[in-house]
């Protein structure tokens, strides 16, 4: 699958983006030790199959979170939405390139349609959980992102705006706010935002709701022509954005990985748990300061 995407139709951006910070559960923990971060690439993972140089894995056997496991639970549904789109793509793929003797021109219509529909809508879902695992591990509450769709995750009105009477919310944007901090704005709002909103306006308006392409029915051949052809668009931008989210997950890894190594440096040294209340600012080296020094400050 190339990365040459069909370029996304453009538009303004107007979300603002908001200060935050890491919280523990970014983190898989064995006691007071950290012993691994608590989420998955699964953007970089995908995107590698997609271009055939990775494999998908299965997620880590199940242990408790006290004891080291996975507690994100965007993260184990984005492996199981990895793997579904992962088949999707190659059911499609298949048909396509295949000698079908028992399909007829209707049957052939309407299996384009459906692999189409099931490429468009995993391809949504995988974005959405893909940045809600990230947006997991913040300070952000879930309830401001836990049912929103990927349009709303690109851009919305603010919640505090909109419980004020008589006032005209702010928009925010929780997929920038995630960048903001690794200086990663101008690539999302320029492309990967794009991008991001053209999957989720093909999704709602052949893929979900109501709305679906209509049946044109004609020789087998040209049904398949057709399929290959729009996915094959559709596929290079979905590969395309993946690589910015990407960037995004192996910046946040790096960031926590660096700022897990130096929390279990100062454990180790005997810190006392009293002493370790944290402020994780992504993208910013951690240095610690101990409770006396900050209240002389």
């Amino acid at each position: 699958m190339p990365d040459t995407p069909v370029p996304a139709p453009k538009r303004e951006w107007h979300g603002t983006h908001h200060a935050w910070s890491f919280r523990p559960h970014a983190f898989r923990w064995v006691g007071e030790q950290i012993v691994g971060l608590n989420f998955l690439p699964l953007a970089t993972e995908m995107r590698a199959w997609m271009l055939q140089q990775g494999r998908l894995a299965l997620m880590p056997p199940p242990a408790p979170g006290a004891n080291g496991g996975f507690t994100n639970p965007y993260t184990t549904s984005g492996v199981t939405l990895q793997l579904l789109m992962a088949q999707a793509i190659s059911a499609l793929h298949d048909y396509a390139t295949s000698e079908t003797p028992d399909h007829d021109e209707l049957d052939a219509e309407l299996e384009r349609l459906r692999l189409y529909n099931e490429v468009l809508l995993y391809s949504a879902r995988l974005c959405e959980v893909a940045i809600k695992q990230l947006l997991y591990c913040t300070q952000i509450p879930e309830s401001r992102y836990k049912r929103m769709a990927l349009g709303a995750l690109l851009e919305s009105p603010c919640p505090s705006c909109k419980r004020q009477n008589g006032q005209e919310p702010h928009l925010v944007s929780l997929v920038g706010t995630l960048a903001h901090p690794f200086h990663l704005c101008l690539q999302f709002e320029h492309c990967a935002m794009d991008h991001m909103d053209l999957v989720n306006r093909l999704r709602n308006s052949q893929a979900a709701h109501a709305g679906i392409q209509q049946l044109s029915i004609r020789s087998v051949e040209a049904s398949k022509a057709q399929l290959m052809q729009e996915s094959q668009e559709a596929l290079s931008g979905f590969v395309h954005m993946l690589s910015h989210l990407a960037e995004l997950e192996e910046r946040m890894l790096t960031d926590l990985a660096e700022k897990g190594e130096a929390i279990n440096v100062l454990k180790s040294g005997g810190l006392a748990a009293k002493d370790c209340n944290f402020n994780l600012v992504p993208g910013e080296e951690f240095v610690f300061r101990p409770a006396a020094q900050r209240a002389d400050a």
